[in-house]
């Protein structure tokens, strides 16, 4: 009987508080916007259904019911299609009806862009208008209370407001609610993004018919700028530009593999992921991962080097460049600060991005190198010995410059007596001079590297023996998901050492593919001295290729193109325009033909040529790596023999190695 009467009682007084609505449709669960009064454009179509930010690959609205108020939404029900958007340009108000404050406190979920004055919500009580809430720049909704105590008793109305036609220009609400306690804010505290698993698809293979089995891809969805690359004592580790929600750009973290000899990957949990700070959220763009040797930042824990990762936190209005360590090689990571900057926004560019970090052992500093700026090009120097504390040490200004900086130190023709400091862009466009730990000093003008779908290279800080090697991202060529039914999108370059070496035009960079690529030879075919002239095909005893790795050098000699029929692309070396050539793809996934390698004349009669073939690209390196394009190919418009032939003409094979390559997985 006793308990009877508690519980009685507790029941009466969860009633007593339980939260009210304000007025009938204070939740929008009618469907419509019945009771409230439309302004403007901004809610005409409005209550949206559904979760519609999560179907767009985006974070999770958070919604209660199920209807809500999202302005950049376009989807009601019966309106328009999960998902679809009307975008951040429309401007209005939606008005409430009438209702009496009865309770102290007004509770609402709100998100959407963190722009007050601009966009929000207002009550309106007595002449008085008294702004509650803007959004938290994000799709997900937050519950907030405001203390409406002074308003007791009175009549009032609530606005929903969008005056803003920027970037974050629409406001999410949902739930209006009269409370007698507030509910805890929640707004500045470190929240990683609803929605977003950290689970890396243990259930995917990379077994499928076009998957490339050499190059880096994530299981599944989208990968872009290679992040953080970094040896720690006994594996290299992969971060990486990952989509976890989808096979398009969006929700930016760093996903993550291992390998023990950079060709055997491991994709592990993702490491970093988006997260809210501040009434601030954000995704993870590029950045650097180092190993705190020296124990720079005093969180080692037993003999275990500290891995930091610096990287630059994404949110509106301005990025900044913040940093997450991992005690315990990578498996968990530790928001320094909460995830708040390092380094500010230095006030040249809302999207100052791709920290590098380095130890400058001569200066016996950290450096960070960062690019801030467009129009002029300012790419700025910090320095640390604690690596939180940073100090200004000097801007480059070079117009070339733009995004995802790397600086490396190579010594010239194996010399390291002779060591230079090479500094690179997203674009690899690069310049090599010195580095005395404040200021780069150049010795040459401008160069470029590249050609193709390569963007965005890094390269492994604290890698063994000195070496430097570099990944980029292979961008661009058609949705991988779309056009091939594959489970993911993007792909890496396959890894390149790089070196500088002495040639009649100066010193310049080299770039050749890992000796680690060995290990996956299945089978060597080597031939030397061949004609080609006639119907003569040098592959004719080779069938049933796939994966290739093919040196070669050749003379062209009377020939008009020395053609090479590889798995899924065909090339060829134009003797006229003295350019190599390939049949490739285009972002639509249209044939078309490229220029793989361009001002190839030959050397003593001789082209050198390294091509590397996977599922769904070519590689393609010229003289020892002096020059090389990375491009995607279409395997289904590939020739219907493999062959390499003469046309038009007679040329010469000097060498040849042919190595078919097993999987990497």
């Amino acid at each position: 009987m006793t308990r009877t009467i508690v519980l009685a009682i507790f029941l009466t007084a969860a009633v007593a508080n339980a939260d009210e609505l304000l007025f009938p449709n204070a939740n929008f669960e009618s469907g419509t916007l019945a009771g409230w009064r439309v302004e403007g454009e901004a809610f005409q179509v409005q209550p949206t259904k559904g979760d519609n930010p999560a179907v767009r690959n985006r974070e999770t609205s958070n919604h209660e019911g199920e209807y809500w108020i999202g302005g950049y939404e376009n989807y009601t029900g019966t309106i328009g299609k999960p998902g679809a958007i009307r975008g951040d340009s429309l401007t209005g108000t939606l008005t409430s009806p009438e209702f009496k404050i009865t309770k102290p406190f007004i509770t609402f979920l709100i998100g959407g862009g963190d722009l007050p004055g601009q966009m929000g919500v207002k009550l309106i009580c007595e002449g008085q208008e008294i702004e509650l809430a803007s959004g938290v720049d994000s799709e997900t909704m937050v519950k907030q209370s405001s203390d409406v105590t002074k308003f007791l008793g009175k009549s009032a109305r609530l606005v929903i407001f969008d005056n803003a036609t920027g970037g974050w220009g629409h406001i999410n609400v949902d739930a209006f609610t009269a409370s007698d306690k507030a509910v805890p804010d929640t707004t500045k505290e470190f929240a990683f993004t609803d929605g977003i698993s950290a689970v890396a698809y243990p259930d995917t293979g990379y077994d499928q018919p076009l998957r490339p089995q050499f190059h880096f891809s994530s299981r599944q969805n989208w990968l872009n700028d290679p992040n953080g690359m970094v040896f720690d004592g006994e594996k290299y580790h992969l971060f990486f530009q990952h989509n976890p929600k989808g096979t398009g750009w969006g929700n930016m973290t760093w996903g993550h593999a291992t390998s023990p000899d950079m060709v055997h990957w491991t994709q592990r949990d993702h490491a970093l992921l988006p997260y809210r700070i501040d009434r601030r959220a954000g995704t993870i763009f590029s950045g650097t991962a180092i190993v705190d040797h020296n124990n720079s930042l005093g969180k080692q824990v037993g003999d275990t080097k500290t891995l930091c990762a610096f990287f630059t936190f994404a949110n509106k209005p301005t990025f900044y460049q913040a940093m997450a360590y991992s005690t315990d090689s990578g498996v968990s990571w530790t928001y320094w600060n909460e995830g708040r900057a390092v380094v500010p926004n230095q006030g040249f560019d809302s999207g100052e991005r791709d920290p590098k970090v380095f130890w400058h052992e001569t200066s016996q500093r950290w450096v960070m190198v960062l690019w801030v700026q467009k129009k002029p090009g300012r790419v700025r120097f910090f320095t640390s010995k604690n690596l939180t504390d940073w100090e200004f040490a000097s801007d480059l200004m070079r117009d070339w410059a733009f995004e995802c900086m790397d600086l490396v130190f190579l010594p010239v023709d194996g010399d390291r007596a002779n060591t230079k400091c090479l500094i690179y862009d997203a674009s690899f466009d690069y310049e090599i001079g010195t580095f005395d730990g404040q200021e780069f000093h150049s010795e040459t003008e401008p160069l470029k590297m590249s050609r193709g779908n390569f963007y965005a290279a890094q390269t492994f800080n604290n890698a063994p023996q000195g070496r430097v090697v570099q990944i980029g991202w292979m961008r661009g060529g058609p949705n991988s998901a779309q056009a091939y039914d594959l489970p993911y999108n993007q792909q890496m370059s396959f890894p390149c050492e790089l070196s500088l070496r002495t040639t009649p035009d100066g010193v310049r960079l080299f770039c050749w593919p890992v000796k680690e690529i060995e290990a996956l030879t299945k089978r060597l075919h080597s031939m030397k001295d061949i004609t080609l002239s006639g119907s003569t095909n040098a592959l004719a005893d080779v069938s049933r290729l796939d994966l290739v790795d093919l040196t070669v050098e050749f003379e062209p000699g009377t020939a008009s193109q020395v053609v090479f029929d590889l798995p899924g692309v065909s090339v060829w070396y134009d003797a006229k325009e003295q350019v190599l050539k390939h049949t490739g793809v285009d972002n639509e996934g249209q044939s078309r033909e490229y220029w793989t390698i361009d001002k190839l004349p030959p050397r003593d009669g001789v082209v050198k040529l390294r091509l590397l073939v996977d599922r769904l690209s070519l590689e393609a390196f010229a003289f020892d790596g002096e020059t090389f394009g990375a491009h995607y190919i279409n395997p289904k418009l590939g020739p219907q023999q493999h062959s390499i032939h003469a046309i038009g003409g007679e040329a010469k094979i000097r060498r040849l190695e042919l190595r078919e390559l097993n999987s990497a997985w």
